[in-house]
């Protein structure tokens, strides 16, 4: 757990530090003491008193980062392909030898159990050394392997690349002599730093189609029989290799190294506290401006762009209990329509707006209760009261559920887990998951989790014994399957098959199931062009199981079975009517951004139309982000209520999100 102290040490030894490793900077690092930094804020001009660092800065290193590389998959039942001879089996026979093995052997294996394959993924703004990434598996143009399922990514470095044309000029544009005679020509593709290494079993194909309503098929037939299996996907694959901070870039018209000192100075008091040393800060530059290098803290984890949000609205001279901006502030949280806005203004203060903020708990506004629970959670204070607020928000209030879901999920303290478990209990598919994956996030070894590990395949979780029953898939951002309530009854009769070699059936009658899965006699397992087309080398493996899904999906995995034939499974029987409770997939709960909140509580002091709208497009819209900066007031005055754009992808609720388009005017070059 989180402890104050524990944050503390770990802002001190990582807000605002300088760059390393692919970042840095052509000017290099130097760090100022602390003793410097507090002098010169308080030599900070009385025409800045009023100024927030949103003012006086722009944000950078805010897009992700591709990075790539050729891998090798082996653990193919017969699937795989003898790469051809091209630039990327060179690539892969190049690694192999590093580590001193024999590509030959490995790569033209007759049994086909190895493929080359293509591995990307993309560094998140803002990650951290350990941070998991999703990770993409597919094949170069021309392979013959036929299916990546049961395949197992073999370790492979990712690194990030650039043309040389775009290079030679970023580093014209920096200042730095690059010669006259290029070395490479414009399109010759250079390969930068290992920034993450990914490994790992693959999911092969997807259960539901691109741009479909992710719900389960009326009947068998209505699904494809196979996922496209050349493609795949390894969620959380990957290991991020360095510390990824934000930068905050002075505006032309600032005085420079003042005012970056101030900066750093201000954002540690506000988010490590009053009496704890400051951080240290980069003087780094990028195209002559310097540059403030900025880590987000543990409380913002899960909700970057907030972070930035509230960052920007730290004024750059301390405001007094007595001040008279704070005193309006105290009386527009109070108020529905500006409630939002005023909370996230106080966040900006710091601590000092602890007991203003607890005021807004004892309000009757949904609104008021949202925006003071919100704000003292994402301040370290896992208040029991602002936590049973935002529990008692969640499940009365879809339009304001991702973001209380995520603020819980931001402290893993007894008030608010013990929130979680509880609505993981009642309420919609969307509620009770969406509370589910935010106890994951926020503890990952909480009782009421009960995970276990099925195969190499994926995770089960059997979670809120005595409430409904209730089935829950995900085909993105983690190999899971969760099973609420205590039994999952299966009926049959039914015959289902499971690809080419498994058969799950139950005849009329039967108290129990059968599984059936054709395996070879010896060693390889898998038919390959080689062995010959004869009944006589393979033979039907079967175990019985009790008629409840739990025990159905532990004797597929008993024998062999994966993440994808146990979702395969439970669509059949989910379209066949044979199973006795209901199925949901990717339920996370949608949202509507925090600046189009503050729009809507203006007109809807109930929050009543805010809910109706995110229920009736709960399935479609797509979300984008509405910046990082609050609406003006003269915006909040002029501006009706526009549908909101809701978001529809379930893994960007507990996961950093990058900037959205119309924040390209804020971005540095990388």
């Amino acid at each position: 757990m989180l402890t104050s102290h524990t944050r503390r040490r770990f802002l001190t030894h990582s807000l605002f530090t300088g760059l390393t490793g692919a970042f840095s900077l052509a000017a290099g690092c130097k760090y100022f003491p602390q003793e410097t930094q507090r002098a010169q804020a308080a030599e900070d001009p009385d025409k800045d008193q009023f100024a927030t660092i949103g003012m006086k800065t722009v944000i950078g290193n805010a897009d992700p980062i591709p990075v790539s590389s050729v891998g090798l998959v082996w653990n193919l039942k017969g699937t795989g392909s003898t790469p051809q001879a091209d630039s990327w089996r060179t690539m892969l026979e190049t690694a192999l030898k590093k580590r001193k093995l024999t590509p030959k052997e490995i790569l033209d294996d007759p049994k086909h159990s190895t493929s080359l394959v293509l591995v990307s993924a993309q560094v998140p703004p803002g990650a951290r050394i350990g941070d998991r990434l999703d990770v993409d598996v597919t094949l170069p143009p021309g392979s013959k392997t036929t299916s990546l399922k049961f395949g197992m990514l073999d370790v492979c470095d990712l690194t990030n690349f650039e043309l040389a044309g775009a290079a030679r000029q970023q580093l014209t544009d920096a200042g730095v002599a690059v010669g006259k005679v290029p070395q490479a020509s414009a399109n010759a593709l250079l390969l930068g730093n290992r920034l993450a290494v990914a490994e790992g079993p693959l999911v092969a194909g997807t259960m539901v189609q691109a741009g479909e309503p992710k719900a389960i098929a009326a009947s068998p037939d209505d699904a494809p029989e196979e996922p496209m299996l050349r493609v795949a996907k390894i969620w959380g694959g990957a290991v991020c290799n360095f510390d990824r901070p934000y930068y905050f870039l002075l505006n032309d018209n600032a005085p420079q190294p003042r005012l970056a000192m101030v900066v750093a100075s201000r954002l540690n008091s506000v988010f490590i506290g009053s009496g704890d040393r400051a951080g240290k800060i980069a003087e780094a530059k990028v195209q002559g401006k310097p540059l403030v290098a900025v880590f987000v803290p543990p409380a913002y984890r899960l909700n970057h762009s907030r972070f930035l949000m509230v960052a920007r609205q730290v004024p750059l001279v301390p405001v007094t209990s007595n001040d008279p901006s704070r005193k309006k502030l105290e009386g527009e949280l109070l108020s529905p329509e500006t409630a939002i806005v005023a909370a996230l203004k106080l966040e900006a203060y710091g601590t000092d707006s602890e007991d203003t903020l607890r005021v807004g708990l004892e309000e009757e506004s949904p609104w008021v209760k949202f925006a003071a629970s919100t704000s003292l959670c994402y301040l370290g204070k896992a208040d029991p009261r602002a936590a049973l607020a935002l529990g008692d928000l969640a499940y009365k209030h879809p339009a304001l559920r991702s973001h209380c879901l995520t603020a819980l999920a931001s402290q893993d303290d007894a008030p608010c887990t013990e929130q979680l478990v509880e609505l993981m209990r009642k309420g919609d598919s969307s509620l009770r998951y969406g509370a589910f994956s935010a106890l994951r996030t926020a503890d990952a070894s909480h009782e009421a989790i009960r995970g276990r590990r099925m195969g190499n395949s994926f995770y089960l979780h059997t979670v809120a014994p005595d409430s409904e029953s209730l089935v829950h898939l995900t085909t993105e951002r983690r190999n899971e399957i969760v099973l609420f309530g205590n039994v999952w009854p299966v009926r049959g009769p039914f015959s289902i098959p499971l690809g080419n070699e498994f058969t799950v059936s139950m005849k009329d009658g039967d108290k129990a199931v059968t599984i059936s899965r054709i395996m070879a006699k010896k060693a390889p397992v898998y038919k390959t062009e080689n062995d010959p087309d004869t009944d006589e080398n393979y033979e039907v493996v079967k175990v019985e199981k009790r008629p409840d899904l739990s025990m159905l999906l532990t004797g597929v995995v008993e024998l062999g079975g994966t993440y994808s034939d146990a979702i395969e499974l439970i669509r059949r029987l989910s379209a066949a009517d044979c199973l006795g409770t209901k199925v949901a997939i990717d339920t996370m709960p949608r949202g509507i951004s925090i600046q189009q909140l503050a729009q809507i509580a203006r007109i809807d002091p109930t929050v009543m139309k805010a809910n109706k709208e995110v229920e009736r497009v709960q399935h479609g819209g797509d979300a984008l982000q509405s910046g990082i900066d609050l609406p003006s007031e003269a915006e909040a005055v002029k501006k009706k209520f526009e549908e909101p754009s809701l978001n529809r992808d379930p893994g960007r609720l507990f996961a950093p999100i990058g900037l959205d388009a119309g924040t390209a005017k804020m971005r540095a070059t990388e």
